[in-house]
């Protein structure tokens, strides 16, 4: 059953001989059994990068957590690991592994950690918040972060809290309050935040806001980087309140917060956030007579977020190029594109803008017959099943209007279509705003003119056009 290797050691001939052996040690020494190998490979690995040892090292050791409670000088070093265990899975894109180490992390804090061990425990609650929210433990990531805003001492340490709110209040659909957060997280900051502004305002600040960009972009200003915190966190909350406007404001709203952080931005220098600010702007003020300029701006914005890497703001800039100076570049190419965006967003935890990928991807494959239409729609399918998980309900209701499209392209929904009853309510609905009505009758002038039902084609133009007026 045994034999000697090559270093003289002695090992099982055969695993099921190991696990029989395994199987004989009474349950009640396993953990012990787990514990000690996991102590014994942490003393020998401690300070050194393990790689993904580090994985075993923190699951044997796991298995003792009736033991380490009791051990004061032990709870913080195998907290600590768990944390690095959890960063190094989400490096990874497994956030389900990761939300459970961070889980077992906090578990090993004494009770008074919050006052005992502050930093530790804030950056432990933030890291398991973000995993939570990324394998769809949506309750758990709400509970966190709640725990989070009420026991951070200072607003700054708050702020990773409130716009990962954000991004769930958006995800979950509700633009409402993800608007308000972002109101009230932005006048606690020092801004003043209007609760409307007039067309006229906005017509002046468009313009204003590309001289800007003509005289300042360049190599002086690539170079001038925002030092100052406080200003970079302003502009991720001005880019996420456009976001939710886009939603439940009007779209002159949307404008004016997306110009206010651009200005912001080519005034005070460049952050992680400004090439999704800049890109934001190219989404709102392309028109045939600067289509080039601002596809020019698009590209540049897309070179620009090289420089900070960050793989979930990058599916948010796939989704903003498309929604503007995309549509200057080959439809096929950006089909593809935006299922790459698809991808990258899932496994970076930035599922909602993933979906939108997908939605517009969806999109793009339509018009340009890119991929044939029986296959479109097992896709469209995919993503529906998906949601099922993700509970991105802006969403799916985004994509389940392109599905009903699908289905009549390829058969007029006689042996293709689902029931899907969808609530959009109507262009006074706070809840739902005048956006996804926009879709929805897009999508009915679409299929209209398709069937060849001129009148009712006509009848939602027009409620497309009443409604998208600013």
């Amino acid at each position: 059953f045994v034999e000697l290797n090559a270093e003289g050691y002695i090992k099982f001939v055969h695993d099921k001989v190991r696990e029989a052996a395994y199987n004989l040690t009474p349950d009640r020494d396993k953990k012990q059994l787990h514990y000690n190998l996991g102590k014994t490979l942490y003393s020998i690995c401690e300070g050194k990068d393990v790689g993904n040892t580090i994985f075993l090292i923190a699951s044997q050791i796991n298995h003792g957590k009736e033991f380490i409670e009791t051990d004061d000088t032990l709870r913080i070093p195998v907290a600590k690991l768990n944390m690095k265990a959890g960063k190094k899975a989400l490096d990874g894109c497994d956030h389900k592994m990761a939300y459970f180490y961070f889980l077992a992390a906090i578990s090993f804090l004494p009770d008074d950690s919050w006052e005992s061990y502050y930093d530790l425990s804030l950056r432990l609650n933030v890291l398991m918040a973000r995993a939570a929210n990324s394998s769809c433990q949506y309750d758990e990531a709400e509970l966190t972060l709640q725990r989070i805003c009420k026991r951070a001492r200072c607003l700054q340490d708050k702020l990773p809290a409130y716009f990962l709110l954000v991004t769930i209040f958006l995800s979950q659909g509700h633009p409402n309050q993800a608007y308000a957060t972002c109101s009230s997280i932005l006048t606690q900051l020092g801004e003043s935040v209007p609760e409307t502004v007039t067309t006229e305002t906005v017509g002046d600040m468009i313009p204003e806001t590309l001289r800007m960009y003509s005289e300042v972009y360049g190599d002086d200003w690539l170079g001038q980087k925002m030092e100052d915190t406080t200003l970079s966190n302003i502009i991720k909350f001005y880019s996420a309140m456009a976001s939710a406007a886009y939603f439940c404001k009007p779209s002159h709203m949307v404008a004016y917060f997306v110009c206010k952080m651009v200005q912001m931005s080519l005034q005070k220098g460049v952050c992680q956030y400004t090439p999704l600010a800049l890109m934001q702007l190219t989404s709102i003020v392309i028109r045939i007579d600067n289509a080039a300029f601002v596809h020019r701006i698009a590209k540049n914005a897309l070179a620009l977020s090289e420089k900070f890497g960050s793989s979930g703001e990058k599916t948010e800039l796939c989704v903003n190029y498309y929604m503007g100076a995309g549509h200057l570049d080959s439809y096929q190419s950006g089909a593809n594109q935006l299922r790459k965006a698809f991808s990258s967003g899932l496994s970076s935890g930035n599922a909602n803008a993933a979906f939108y990928c997908a939605g517009h991807g969806t999109h793009f494959s339509t018009i340009s017959a890119e991929t044939d239409l029986p296959s479109l729609l097992l896709q469209i399918d995919y993503y529906l099943r998906l949601l099922e998980i993700y509970k991105s309900e802006m969403a799916k209701k985004f994509i389940l209007c392109y599905r009903e499209t699908v289905s009549t392209l390829i058969d007029r929904g006689q042996s293709t279509g689902i029931e899907a009853k969808l609530s959009y309510g109507d262009a006074s609905d706070p809840g739902i705003g005048n956006k996804l009505l926009e879709v929805f009758y897009f999508h009915q002038v679409f299929r209209n003119y398709w069937l060849g039902y001129s009148e009712r084609c006509h009848h939602f133009v027009q409620k497309f056009f009443a409604i998208s007026k600013p």
